[in-house]
């Protein structure tokens, strides 16, 4: 075998899978005893005098040429299979077959080799380079697929627009960390955002200049927020915020810092400002995703009714 080959696992997994399926070569797979176990198609017909084939001794089937033994060696010396010559037990006959080890003991894989020996023992050669190559095509496809899985899981927990979570993953991780900060006592708060007259920006600049205004400020929590907070995108121009091991002021100062920042943005003109109304309130013991929310969203519509561009924070009976 050459550099190209592969680990001697992922051989295994490869021949097993898929040299067993050969119409050509025979496959054989026997334990320590040598006696058979799995054996594809074309060593079953080629042996289909014989009723019965797993379970059986190889010995029933081939001799070794030392009389009533036939010793097995497997191995990957210097990276190539053990070759072993076999012959039908009339004499008629001459297999060459290369021995791989299995946990259980060896996969041989051969062929008939009545035609020149030189040529049989070249292909079963290159056997295992083609394998090889096999393996790491496989390998190769086995990546390609698992970053399209990751892709396609990233497209379905984000809002395609801002890139941030989307609601029903936001929801889904928010009760996962809701549920890990009340059992070690953690705090965590929450974060209802609103931007201000968004009606007015798209009746101005259009629906592209909304998408525009939703992108800045997305980029605005992206850049805001710490590794363990997540922001999401709850539809339209509102957006959600929670924060772990942050207690009711730290989050308000987090949501006053947004407002400013926001206040001085300028996406669309230069005379243009797009504010932001924010709801801020800390978990209770006992407390529910569904109870939390309900209260940062109260508490947003204070906000909004109160004048807009302003954070409102409280706590559960507050």
């Amino acid at each position: 075998m050459n550099e190209e080959i592969l680990s001697h696992p992922d051989l295994i997994w490869a021949l097993r899978n898929y040299v067993m399926d050969s119409g050509r070569l025979l496959v054989v797979e026997v334990d320590g005893q040598g006696l058979i176990g799995e054996s594809n198609l074309a060593f079953r017909s080629h042996f289909s005098s014989f009723k019965r084939v797993r379970g059986e001794p190889l010995s029933r089937f081939l001799g070794g040429g030392r009389g009533d033994t036939l010793e097995i060696e497997s191995g990957l010396v210097n990276r190539t299979p053990v070759a072993h010559v076999f012959k039908s037990l009339d004499g008629g006959e001459t297999y060459l077959f290369h021995a791989y080890p299995v946990a259980q003991g060896s996969l041989l894989i051969g062929e008939l080799a009545n035609a020149a020996k030189s040529d049989i023992i070249e292909r079963m050669g290159n056997l295992a380079i083609e394998m090889s190559r096999l393996v790491r095509d496989l390998r190769k496809t086995n990546h390609e697929l698992a970053m399209a899985n990751d892709l396609n899981l990233e497209l379905a927990r984000t809002d395609p627009l801002t890139g941030l979570a989307n609601r029903r993953y936001f929801m889904e991780r928010l009760q996962t960390t809701l549920a890990h900060a009340q059992a070690r006592d953690h705090r965590l708060s929450l974060v209802m955002i609103d931007l201000d007259h968004f009606k007015q920006v798209n009746d101005r600049f259009g629906h592209a200049g909304g998408d525009a205004t939703l992108v800045a400020f997305a980029g605005l929590l992206k850049s805001q927020v710490r590794a363990a907070d997540l922001s999401g995108r709850f539809g339209g121009e509102e957006f959600v915020l929670y924060m772990l091991d942050a207690d009711l002021r730290a989050a308000s100062e987090a949501a006053g810092r947004l407002r400013v920042q926001m206040s001085q943005l300028r996406p669309l003109d230069a005379d243009f400002r797009v504010t932001a109304s924010f709801g801020v309130t800390e978990l209770s013991p006992g407390e529910t995703a569904e109870t939390l929310l309900i209260r940062a969203d109260d508490l947003l519509y204070r906000a909004k009714a109160e004048g807009r561009n302003r954070v409102i924070a409280e706590a559960c009976g507050a």
